[in-house]
């Protein structure tokens, strides 16, 4: 019997069909691939606590959460803040509970530690807060000619809440009277200040 004799031609074409199908389909499963969404992972909250050398009750709070891109701390005394890596005075003596909320759009991660605050001779504080629109981002508060901060927002109306309001620079110290100096970029203010035991004073810099 005969063999049969396949058509070479025919072959080749078949062979050409196939690798353009299996190319398509690499394509498409390519495409379909690069097109499925990223899952951002949930937060993981974490910071670490370092004391501020020379200035007791003061610490820096380095915050080393992951997948997060909004804070909240608490820092167990009624003060909290919005900053990535904040810094807190603590008033008197103690122990306070730390705790920080990481979050982002998927959810949200909580951590917390405690600082042990010792050393600290404070009776008294003033706030220095301003209603100057325009001055507000940079008037640096210095004390007995000690840089102690800068005001980063301003009150046009009203008075701001108490002592460690954030925005504003609040100087704790022992009862006693003490001069101050502040300045911006457009002017200045200088003058006295008094801290009286267990009171918190406001001391505006007026526009």
């Amino acid at each position: 019997m005969k063999p049969t004799m396949k058509n070479p031609e025919r072959i080749a074409t078949q062979t050409k069909s196939l690798i353009i199908s299996l190319s398509c389909l690499i394509v498409i499963l390519i495409t379909v691939m690069s097109c499925q969404p990223t899952v951002k992972p949930k937060p993981i909250a974490n910071f670490s606590i370092e004391a501020v050398t020379g200035k007791a009750g003061s610490f820096k709070l380095t915050n080393k959460s992951q997948h997060a891109d909004r804070y909240q701390w608490n820092f167990g005394d009624g003060q909290t803040s919005t900053e990535e890596n904040p810094t807190v005075q603590y008033r008197t003596n103690g122990i306070y509970n730390v705790q920080l909320t990481a979050k982002n759009e998927v959810g949200s991660d909580d951590a917390a530690n405690s600082i042990n605050v010792e050393g600290v001779n404070v009776a008294g504080s003033v706030m220095f807060w301003t209603n100057a629109r325009g001055d507000s981002t940079d008037i640096e508060v210095y004390v007995d000619n000690t840089l102690q901060g800068a005001i980063t927002t301003f009150l046009p109306t009203g008075t701001p809440g108490g002592c460690g309001t954030d925005g504003y620079v609040t100087y704790y110290r022992t009862q006693g009277t003490y001069s101050f100096y502040a300045k911006s970029r457009r002017r200045s203010w200088s003058g006295t200040v008094t801290i009286v035991n267990g009171v918190c004073n406001l001391k505006l810099l007026p526009r």
